[in-house]
């Protein structure tokens, strides 16, 4: 194998991987900028799982910016590649939801969050399936069928609590809070909210001000 091909590749990967720590810190124009070259060099080398990789990246920079007509063209364009890998198609498809979600679009929304929850069923990890449960169930909440929205969001509490995914625990049980005031059922809901409020204080997770002001 040409040994260029390698450093290429190599270099393409460490960029990303800089995108990456330049996002987490906020700085999304240098984000954009190791992005931008990490998918110049997939281009180059033919490397299209690194392309839907990058354009996926470049998608949410975009959302990040509020620009979701950009973030929405980058998306679908890392879908149109063939070799897109299954958890960047995941991926795209949620954050297509989304978007969708956002527009208002609830049916697409639940169109693309379904495909997403799929595939993630089918590779895992079980966490992002936790993730995508609870954003299925909230286009139920919205719709107004409960029973579905709540059979969602305990099916999503069950996987993580298996995992430990503490931050996702807290989601799913403030989206039963909510379904149980809406069902009259206070007390439930107060046990929803006060288990995920303690959970946030633990982890360090900033608090809504709505559960201070009401006593959690």
């Amino acid at each position: 194998m040409d040994e260029s091909f390698d450093d290429r590749g190599d270099e393409a990967v460490s960029l990303n991987n800089l995108g990456n720590i330049a996002r987490t810190r906020g700085d999304l124009a240098e984000a954009e900028r190791l992005y931008r070259e990490c998918l110049a060099i997939a281009k180059e080398i033919g490397a299209r799982q690194g392309e839907a990789s990058s354009l996926q990246n470049l998608g949410e920079i975009a959302y990040m910016r509020g620009d979701l007509a950009e973030a929405e063209r980058l998306y679908r364009e890392s879908l149109a590649i063939e070799e897109i890998s299954d958890r960047n198609e995941a991926g795209s498809l949620n954050n297509l939801g989304i978007i969708a979600q956002i527009r208002g679009d609830l049916a697409e929304a639940e169109r693309f969050f379904r495909e997403s929850l799929a595939i993630i069923r089918e590779i895992g990890p079980r966490q992002s399936e936790a993730t995508f449960l609870n954003n299925i169930g909230a286009m139920a909440q919205m719709r107004g069928d409960l029973a579905e929205a709540e059979r969602l969001h305990r099916e999503s509490l069950a996987i993580t609590r298996e995992s430990g995914d503490r931050l996702t625990t807290a989601d799913s049980l403030t989206n039963l809070g909510l379904i149980m005031n809406s069902k009259g059922q206070h007390d439930e809901e107060r046990r929803m909210y006060t288990e995920a409020v303690r959970i946030w204080r633990e982890i360090g997770f900033p608090i809504d001000p709505w559960f201070i002001e009401n006593g959690y």
